[in-house]
């Protein structure tokens, strides 16, 4: 919290629209509302909890317990994703803008779009194409239950679209995804062969991938403040996960993949917005887009000011930026 407010993208709002028990005016229940508490949070990712929710019988026993969970669901409502055309996930780094893109499509009446799902690991775990999509629809109605809040650790602030679909849809959605970036750049980099699974997975359905880019000198700050690390760590961290990324691209090609400068998305949403609902599968209405463009701000943060840059580090950056295309033209000073 912020003197009572939460930052927004575009706006502040009322504490409550994110912590309280209230999304958009939607209730949520106790559970959601305790384990979206930052007590809990604490306690599950910094604090004594953290080894267990970490461990790899927790993980399992998730996954497994998702399985069973979606296959019912699977079973009960088989016509739900008939008409999805596509599905989309994001690759890229933490703290680019993927959790804005994301909750922006999300808004859209005929997207479903999850964040920090990690859709993936359940490619890699064997569920099928509509177990996968109930899992995201589950994770987006989770989302919105809060008020696509993120950035808890540093500034709170919110993706909510006044009047949008986030957390439902109209009739069945054409398209379905999951923004989480990181981690999903780092399971390709250890498992790439799920890029060569996805297609077959997904049976007639489109696959599309989003890398939303930002200037390195924001993503690597914020890396060093959040996850408290060293420059030399989040420096190697992030130009690690490039070269991952120069992999992915090669292999998947233009057409299946999407860049997103977050700057240029920032600076004209509503060109960007539609240029990103047109390459996964859906139309743009002028009220839709007008209502997603209404909570950007049009400067984009310049985390980068939250560490002391020395000019070492920074010539240090700029020969890295060199040796990847998807980042000509970014500098400290830009």
């Amino acid at each position: 919290r912020t003197n009572g407010v939460v930052a927004c993208h575009g706006r502040a709002l009322p504490a409550s629209t994110a912590f309280d028990g209230t999304a958009g005016g939607r209730p949520m229940n106790a559970w959601h509302t305790f384990t979206d508490s930052d007590a809990f949070r604490w306690f599950a990712k910094r604090g004594p909890g953290r080894p267990f929710f970490r461990s790899r019988a927790f993980r399992k026993a998730n996954v497994a317990r998702n399985y069973i969970r979606t296959y019912y669901s699977c079973r009960g409502n088989p016509e739900l994703f008939r008409d999805v055309r596509t599905f989309c996930f994001f690759v890229g780094h933490n703290k680019s803008g993927t959790s804005l893109v994301g909750g922006l499509l999300d808004a859209h009446p005929k997207v479903i779009l999850s964040d920090e799902v990690d859709a993936l690991q359940y490619v890699e775990a064997g569920f099928s194409r509509d177990q996968i999509f109930h899992l995201l629809r589950k994770g987006a109605n989770a989302e919105a239950r809060k008020g696509r809040v993120t950035a808890r650790r540093l500034q709170p602030y919110s993706y909510w679209v006044q009047g949008g679909w986030q957390g439902r849809i109209a009739d069945t959605p054409l398209a379905v995804g999951d923004s989480t970036s990181g981690s999903t750049t780092r399971r390709l980099g250890t498992t790439p062969d799920l890029l060569d699974r996805l297609p077959r997975l997904m049976a007639g359905v489109d696959v599309r991938i989003i890398q939303v880019i930002r200037n390195p000198f924001d993503p690597i700050s914020v890396s060093i403040v959040r996850g408290r690390r060293t420059f030399q760590d989040a420096v190697d961290r992030y130009f690690g996960a490039c070269e991952t990324l120069v992999d992915i691209r090669r292999r998947v090609g233009p057409s299946s993949l999407m860049e997103v400068r977050y700057e240029t998305f920032v600076a004209d949403p509503e060109r960007g917005l539609e240029t990103v609902c047109r390459f996964v599968g859906v139309d743009a209405e002028p009220d839709y887009l007008s209502a997603c463009a209404h909570i950007i701000r049009r400067r984009p943060d310049r985390s980068r000011e939250m560490v002391k840059w020395t000019k070492p580090w920074i010539e240090r950056v700029d020969q890295q930026i060199a040796h990847f295309d998807f980042l000509d033209g970014y500098s400290y000073g830009n």
